[in-house]
């Protein structure tokens, strides 16, 4: 490389100095998105867990039955929804509603272990990253379940009609006026929260805020301390 190259290069790494630690977060946050669909599939109907492989699937009905019945307290018992009901130990429905299997996918399973991921990679003291990691899947998992509570209470009343269009754009089907028809539109507007804005908040919201007080004040103060303290 000439010199002109050289100095643009060295620049350039100036430039982005102040933002080292954003930009390692993101992208750890890439790597963990590129090691995960590498090493795991879901099946057809995302319904499977399959790693390096080997079907898992059997190792997650534990956490979904946990899931599912926590989320069922939420609604049924603190909220009070006489109407909502849980059935199979996974499955649960308001009357007149579609009905709602919580799968390993709902769990927040890969949120865990991209959260645990990006910690365990990322620059601080790591005798503070064994209280902080556990606390944060803690929050993490308790989010999950009023995601879940949240979702399931948004569509619990039928889509509305304005839908009907944005969903033949967005899903490029048409509208007939049959009850399978009907159903179909029913668990598009549920995926539209659960598959689309609710995992956007969940992972670019909850993660980024958790990472973000990890750096703020648990990293940059613990990293002031030391300088005026070497021994410690």
């Amino acid at each position: 490389m000439n010199t002109k190259t050289n100095s643009y290069i060295i620049t350039l790494v100036d430039r982005l100095k102040p933002f080292k630690d954003i930009i390692w977060f993101l992208c750890l946050f890439l790597i963990f998105e590129f090691i995960w669909k590498l090493c795991v599939h879901q099946g057809e109907n995302e319904r499977i867990l399959i790693v390096l492989g080997k079907d898992l699937t059997a190792y997650t009905e534990g956490i979904n039955e946990w899931t599912a019945s926590s989320v069922y307290w939420v609604i049924h018992d603190v909220l009070g929804y006489d109407n909502f009901y849980i059935i199979n130990d996974v499955t649960l429905y308001f009357e007149n509603s579609i009905y709602i299997d919580i799968i390993w996918g709902c769990t927040g399973l890969k949120q865990f272990f991209m959260f645990t991921f990006i910690m365990l990679f990322y620059f601080g003291p790591a005798k503070k990253k064994l209280w902080f990691i556990p606390l944060s899947l803690f929050i993490l998992l308790l989010i999950n379940i009023l995601r879940l509570a949240i979702i399931i209470l948004i569509v619990k009343d039928p889509f509305p009609e304005w839908f009907i269009p944005i969903n033949e754009w967005y899903n490029n089907c048409t509208w007939e006026n049959t009850k399978e028809c009907y159903f179909k539109f029913y668990e598009d507007w549920f995926n539209v929260f659960h598959r689309d804005i609710f995992v956007w908040i969940y992972y670019d919201g909850v993660i980024f805020v958790l990472w973000l007080i990890w750096e703020e004040k648990i990293r940059k103060p613990y990293l002031r301390i030391v300088k005026r303290n070497p021994t410690l």
